[in-house]
C-alpha cells in the first residue's frame, strides 16, 4: 500500500471515530423530563471532608426517579422559599408542589438501575 493511501485511510479513520465520539457526547448531554411535581425533600451527600445539601424532586410520571437539585437552583427556580438549617421541608416552604414542570438534565444518571437519579440543570414551569 502507498504511503499517501495509508495516510487518507488513518484520517478516514480519525475522521468517523471523532464524529462518532461527538455524536455520543452530545447525545448524552442532557435528558428531558416533564411532569408534575409530587414530592421535594431535602438530602445531603457526605464525601470525604464535604457536606453537600441538595433537593429532592419526585414527579407524577417517573415515580422511581430521583432527581437532584442544589440548593441554590431550588431557591432560584422557585420551588421552594429559603429554608435556613432545617432539614424538614414544610408545605409552607414547598412552593413548587404540584407544579407541572419540565426538567432538564444530566444525561447520565447515577445511582442504582431500579431507582435511578439525576441532576438537574434547569428547571422550567409549564401553564396548565
Amino acid at each position: 500500500m502507498k504511503p499517501i493511501y495509508r495516510c487518507k485511510a488513518l484520517l478516514g479513520l480519525w475522521l468517523v471515530l471523532v464524529i462518532g465520539w461527538a455524536g455520543a457526547a452530545y447525545g448524552q448531554a442532557s435528558q428531558p423530563f416533564t411532569g408534575k411535581i409530587t414530592e421535594i425533600a431535602r438530602g445531603t451527600q457526605l464525601e470525604i471532608g464535604k457536606k453537600d445539601t441538595f433537593y429532592i424532586l419526585r414527579l407524577e410520571d417517573y415515580p422511581k426517579i430521583e432527581f437532584r437539585l442544589a440548593s441554590e437552583d431550588a431557591v432560584k427556580f422557585g420551588v421552594i422559599e429559603i429554608a435556613g438549617p432545617t432539614e424538614v421541608v414544610t408545605p409552607k416552604k414547598s412552593k413548587g408542589l404540584g407544579w407541572r414542570v419540565k426538567l432538564i438534565c444530566e444525561g447520565k444518571s447515577f445511582g442504582s438501575i431500579k431507582a435511578p437519579s439525576y441532576k438537574v440543570i434547569s428547571l422550567e414551569r409549564l401553564n396548565d
